[in-house]
């Protein structure tokens, strides 16, 4: 029982930690931030943090299985979530911030950045070795064979950690969207959306030649 603070700001300190890198989830964040409002970031925050706690429960569990699924799946992986991306980056590119400013108005389809943000998490198979360093960084000595109460301490100290980092971010954010033009949101919408369109190239071409490599020998 003594051990529940403990493990549960180890988790925090992990879910924090593992979120804080500026990656596709962050971009979209952002994005989200400055053309819907901060509830809409901070949701998009929540669908990764979602994904965290799911790699964190792989981590604790140890699942060699799992492990190995991934690692000698990770150029299809790689390929798939970088067409993902992709497909997502042209998306927000091609997305007038105006009319999703009026949009908004009237609908708040936060389900919609949700699942958005979660699927651009669960498809980052580097998100599970990720969270496996920082849980041997920070000495995290769990496993499958420890009570369910530490289980649970830890994943639940990994999603208040990382959705404390999608609060921040999406706050600090939100308070630089009220001086932002529409012209200016225009810009803003399109240089996320050639990032993460980015991100997604280069993620597909490593898959890519990873699988050609393999076909070749």
């Amino acid at each position: 029982m003594n051990d529940f603070p403990l493990n549960l700001l180890l988790g925090m300190i992990a879910g924090f930690s593992v979120s804080m890198p500026l990656g596709p989830s962050g971009l979209l964040c952002i994005q989200r931030t400055l053309s819907k409002g901060q509830r809409s970031g901070l949701v998009v925050g929540m669908g990764s943090a979602s994904s965290d706690v799911i790699y964190a429960s792989l981590a604790i569990l140890s699942l060699s299985f799992i492990k190995n699924l991934i690692e000698n799946n990770k150029n299809p992986l790689f390929f798939i979530s970088g067409l993902g991306l992709m497909i997502i980056g042209i998306a927000i590119y091609s997305t007038n911030p105006v009319k999703q400013l009026r949009q908004n108005r009237e609908s708040k389809k936060f389900w919609e950045d949700y699942f958005t943000g979660f699927l651009m998490s669960i498809t980052n198979p580097g998100c599970l070795f990720l969270i496996i360093g920082v849980f041997a960084f920070l000495g995290t000595s769990v496993d499958r064979n420890s009570g369910s109460f530490i289980i649970s301490a830890i994943l639940m100290g990994v999603f208040l950690g990382s959705s404390s980092w999608w609060f921040l971010l999406s706050t600090i954010i939100s308070l630089f969207r009220k001086k932002i033009r529409l012209r200016q949101l225009w810009s803003i919408n399109r240089v996320a959306g050639l990032a993460i369109m980015v991100l997604g190239m280069v993620a597909a071409a490593k898959g890519l030649s990873g699988l050609l490599r393999t076909l070749i020998h």
